[in-house]
């Protein structure tokens, strides 16, 4: 009897083992189960997730005037300069969450994954919930805030398939979780999460420079009931993988009094409906598709958030995309310098130490130093995001996108010139970290295009504030004592000499002092030369894209500058290790920004006859006009 007794314990012991590892088990090859041990799974599933929930809260403050769209009235907000941290009780759970996955994707079975379509790697990380990150934890995810979100998708980015999980994650999924009506997400949500679906956001079209320029269309049926899509969507990302497919479509044309113009929708498609094709790109790192659409035929309720309002959807959703190139970036930079220390270590030899030179140690330097001001834009712009209500961050978040791709690919760039000739091979590390980077600089949107949204962002937010003094500085013989007082008052300016009176020291540690005064009289420059722009141009402005793209530079600059100097203040008054080099970090950053700042200020100030960029577009016009390259051969002659 007690042995028969022991034979059922250990039979139940089996079963329950069995439970446990099909629960939590990462292995390549799964455990084989009946359908009621994987009706217990889904059951134990359900009820782990629904009693591990916790209302998550974090109290935000007030929201406070843009930040970076102030610097160009002169005005910062020193409050901001407080750099983003989580309590020490946040920070160790996560650091616990995150340790765990960094293991599974070191994994071999993960390593060697080439395709987001492998459904045994998406199990694998749900079962670490790295798949809808920022869903609620109702459908089994972490539902995390900004600051909490920028470690996973740091370290889920040291993985190859870095964009296809980011953007189904980001994009696809975002979109449904935050938009959709919830019989919407209770169709599709789960199946995403769980990791039996992938998202895919087709949006993309060849040529398309704006959504009005859209010629994917969707129309509804006249009973109602259905829209019906045709068109042709270029380079989605995931599109082949995908079952779910999140397309952006004109729905409605309406005529205002400028013309013509487009409303557009977003719709839920299943990739599997009749009339879609997709034909494979031949891509580097990324999995990319053309899609079709034949009259293909969709629910009336597979609309996605109101009708005519895809602006209102895809506005938030591409802001917090910007932001997560960031630690994407960070996550290569991160790779390929510890790729270049040890190709250095590997080359040294007893006769020649290549570590124990200056060049070898400039070059590791200065990557660092980018890859140091990745982090810091980009946890600095998260916590803006995080802390405060509502805060406007649009034009931080395309600082961050524009500044830590051009970084990482300096990194990148640094990186094959010190490799030299191996470089040249498909497979070495520094050629795959730099195609990885330059996929971050075209997919989506450009950085030339973001630069004159930064720019234009910022005059129409000054706009209103600068307009009396505009109008009297374009308008002298009829402002005769304003005009007098504004010389008095600029006369530090004109001499290249600003007051600083803005006293950005006084929330930092007193050993960034010196790069603070840098810092304020960036600021200071800008709304001088942006004064002086306006003055010039007026609402011509808008068309002076050469000036634009200078004026972005500049509020780059003192974006990543205010950046690097909260995070290395911090470092130092809590005493954070090697926190003496975060400061030289900052500081050598700050001093090159500086002189970046000086030349492009004065570029734009200078009469516009002195400047450069007049010739250079005079010649860009002659080869329009030429066709193409019009200069004679270095040999040609005619006596």
């Amino acid at each position: 009897m007690l042995s028969s007794a022991l034979r059922r314990i250990a039979a139940q012991s089996h079963t329950l083992k069995r439970c446990s590892q099909a629960v939590y088990s990462t292995a390549v090859e799964p455990l084989q189960k009946d359908s009621s041990e994987q009706q217990q799974d889904k059951e134990i599933k359900k009820y782990d997730r629904l009693s591990n929930i916790a209302h998550k809260t974090r109290a935000k403050k007030p929201q406070r005037a843009p930040f970076v769209k102030n610097f160009l009235s002169g005005t910062f907000d020193k409050q901001m300069l407080i750099f983003p941290e989580l309590d020490l009780e946040e920070y160790r759970n996560l650091e616990k969450d995150i340790n765990g996955l960094k293991q599974l994707l070191q994994e071999n079975h993960m390593v060697n994954v080439d395709s987001l379509g492998e459904k045994k790697f998406r199990q694998n990380l749900v079962d670490h919930q790295a798949i809808g990150l920022q869903v609620s934890q109702f459908f089994g995810t972490r539902e995390l805030w900004p600051m909490d979100l920028m470690p996973f998708l740091e370290t889920i980015s040291q993985h190859s398939l870095r964009q296809d999980l980011l953007h189904n994650d980001l994009l696809g999924t975002e979109i449904l979780s935050r938009f959709a009506e919830d019989r919407i997400k209770k169709k599709y949500l789960p199946a995403i999460v769980s990791g039996e679906s992938i998202s895919a956001l087709a949006m993309n079209e060849i040529g398309l420079t704006e959504l009005n320029q859209m010629t994917t269309t969707a129309k509804l049926t006249d009973d109602g009931k259905h829209w019906i899509l045709n068109g042709k969507k270029a380079y989605v990302v995931n599109g082949l993988s995908a079952d779910i497919l999140i397309v952006v479509a004109v729905s409605d044309s309406i005529v205002l009094a400028e013309g013509p113009a487009n409303s557009i929708s977003v719709f839920v498609v299943e990739k599997d409906t009749v009339g879609i094709n997709c034909k494979k790109l031949e891509a580097t790192g990324v999995e990319l598709v053309n899609i079709s659409f034949n009259n293909v035929q969709i629910p009336a309720e597979n609309i996605i958030g109101p009708a005519h309002k895809a602006d209102q959807i895809l506005k938030p959703v591409m802001r917090d995309f910007r932001l997560s190139c960031g630690p994407a970036c960070n996550a290569i930079s991160k790779q390929l310098i510890t790729n270049l220390h040890n190709f250095f270590v590997t080359m040294s030899t007893a006769e020649y130490d290549y570590l124990s030179t200056d060049a070898v140690r400039f070059r590791l330097g200065e990557i660092l130093m980018e890859q140091y001001a990745i982090e810091s834009v980009s946890y600095l712009t998260a916590g803006l995001q995080d802390w405060y209500d509502n805060q406007d961050v649009d034009v931080e978040c395309a600082i961050v996108k524009i500044f830590s791709s051009e970084a990482a690919l300096r990194v990148s760039t640094i990186c094959l010139d010190s490799v030299g000739l191996p470089a040249t091979m498909k497979n070495h590390w520094a050629r795959k970290g730099h195609d990885d980077v330059i996929n971050y600089l075209t997919l989506y949107e450009t950085n030339e295009n973001l630069r004159l949204f930064i720019s234009l962002a910022g005059l129409q937010h000054v706009g209103t504030s600068l307009n009396d003094t505009v109008k009297k500085l374009r308008n002298p013989w009829s402002y005769g004592n304003f005009m007098l007082k504004r010389i008095w008052t600029n006369r530090h300016q004109h001499s290249d000499n600003p007051t600083l009176d803005l006293e950005i020291y006084d929330s930092l540690h007193p050993s960034c002092k010196t790069s603070s005064k840098h810092l304020e009289y960036c600021i200071k420059r800008l709304q001088y030369c942006t004064e002086i722009f306006l003055t010039k141009y007026g609402f011509e402005c808008v068309n002076r894209h050469s000036h634009l793209r200078t004026l972005s530079n500049i509020i780059i600059d003192c974006y990543v500058m205010s950046a690097v100097l909260a995070r290395a203040s911090r470092s130092y008054c809590i005493g954070l290790q090697f926190a003496d080099f975060e400061l030289v970090l900052a500081t050598t950053f700050c001093n090159r920004a500086l002189e970046r700042v000086r030349s492009n200020v004065q570029s734009i100030v200078d009469n516009e006859d002195s400047g450069v960029d007049k010739y250079l577009i005079a010649v860009g016009k002659r080869m329009i006009e030429s066709k193409g390259y019009f200069l004679s051969s270095p040999l040609m002659r005619f006596f």
